[in-house]
């Protein structure tokens, strides 16, 4: 039986959800000795991010010489043409698949650079849900069902379509339908999607606010312990600041453990940047694992996946995307 987010606060577990963004503004240059370089870090208002703000909250990267301010984004290819003008430098947060699609159409020379993954799916923290109402009670009933996504053919589309194929269900019987993830719940509630593909905080504010129930869990199967997000920055502006890059991940492979360490420090750190988050809210939510460095191996999983499920014309090497 699912164990949802909601019984399990009936176990013990204090609760705590909402929706907020992250606010980052920068300036860049190549810090020298004793200098300071200062960026601006888009991000999504996803629990994805929580390293970041311990980063920036915990001074961590004052200890590495950056100064970092976080602008909010709704989605992370809004981003591209601000970092492409230079008024945000890294994008956090950032689905793996967008951006492996824009490198793989220049291998060569790809436009972008991973310089930090974000996070890595864990059970419960990526699922589909739907009203109980619906009729939807496993992953074959969402033939011929509207499900809201962030962004169509990315990691959400493809981590479904892998799932529902490896269910013997025909994934092009699924209709995707795009809604910012602020606006999932509302959509839900409302029946303008059957279903919705929620990542924290808004798989919680979706049992909380409207009842609904996790009919597939996004990271099982072929996708259990999926990487699902990274930090990214534009190739040029990572081939002119590598001290800032360099300063940037050693920061948040400080950050990133203590977020993977201490569920309190997480839960006070998104009471921060969620709004209308509560306490309670906050101990319900279900937590990726945040990586401490870039793992090539399980990202080129993401690649390969993204070639047999139709997202690349040609196997890609995801090594060609690192900024090391």
């Amino acid at each position: 039986m699912w164990l949802t987010r909601v019984r399990r606060a009936s176990f013990g577990v204090t609760a705590a959800l909402g929706v907020a963004l992250l606010s980052a503004s920068c300036t860049s240059a190549a810090a020298g000795p004793g200098a300071t370089t200062h960026i601006t870090v888009g991000a999504l208002p996803v629990v994805d991010n929580v390293g970041l703000y311990i980063a920036a909250d915990r001074g961590i990267f004052k200890q590495v010489g950056l100064s970092v301010t976080i602008r909010q984004v709704v989605q992370s290819t809004l981003a591209i043409p601000l970092m492409q003008k230079g008024q945000i430098n890294i994008i956090g947060g950032a689905n793996n698949v967008s951006f492996i699609q824009a490198a793989a159409k220049d291998p060569a020379n790809p436009p972008f650079r991973l310089v930090m993954e974000a996070a890595t799916c864990a059970p419960d923290t990526f699922d589909v849900l739907t009203l109980p109402s619906s009729g939807i009670t496993k992953p074959a009933s969402l033939a011929g069902k509207k499900i809201a996504v962030n962004l169509t053919d990315n990691v959400q589309t493809l981590t479904i379509n892998a799932i529902l194929k490896d269910d013997g269900v025909n994934p092009a019987s699924v209709h995707y339908v795009v809604v910012p993830f602020p606006k999932m719940v509302d959509a839900l509630a409302a029946h303008k999607v059957d279903a919705i593909s929620a990542v924290e905080p808004f798989a919680t504010a979706a049992e909380l606010n409207t009842g609904a129930v996790p009919i597939l869990d996004q990271c099982q199967g072929p996708t259990d312990n999926f990487p699902i997000s990274s930090y990214y920055a534009t190739n040029a502006w990572v081939r002119r600041h590598p001290a800032a890059v360099a300063a940037f991940q050693q920061a948040m492979a400080q950050a990133q453990a203590i977020a993977d360490n201490s569920r309190g420090i997480v839960e006070k750190t998104i009471l921060t940047y969620i709004p209308k988050l509560t306490g309670v809210e906050a101990a319900i939510l279900a937590l990726d694992t945040f990586p401490t460095s870039i793992d090539a191996v399980q990202l080129q999983r993401v690649a390969d996946l993204m070639y047999t499920g139709h997202l690349l014309s040609a196997p890609f090497k995801v090594s060609l995307l690192l900024a090391r």
